[in-house]
């Protein structure tokens, strides 16, 4: 997994998060016993770099919680990489 971390500039941030076969695997697998214990996993670098994303903590929250992301698995209107 590669994750990068891109300033727009304007005091907000892209992640962008590049995955394998195995990734994707694993965060279906950690996706569903989320669903299923209503609790908490990680995603965590290594810690070999000076500055960018050293932890994203995926976390349950009930339905009707206050939300400001949706997810969009719409295809690219053009490549970003």
């Amino acid at each position: 997994m590669n994750v990068d971390l891109r300033d727009l500039g304007k005091g907000s941030f892209d992640i962008g998060i590049g995955v394998t076969s195995s990734d994707i695997e694993a965060l279906v697998a950690g996706l569903q016993a989320l669903r299923e214990r209503r609790d908490h996993f990680h995603i965590r670098s290594d810690y070999s770099q000076q500055h960018g994303i050293e932890d994203i903590e995926i976390y349950w929250v009930e339905d009707d919680a206050p939300k400001n992301m949706a997810l969009d698995t719409s295809p690219p209107i053009e490549p970003t990489r």
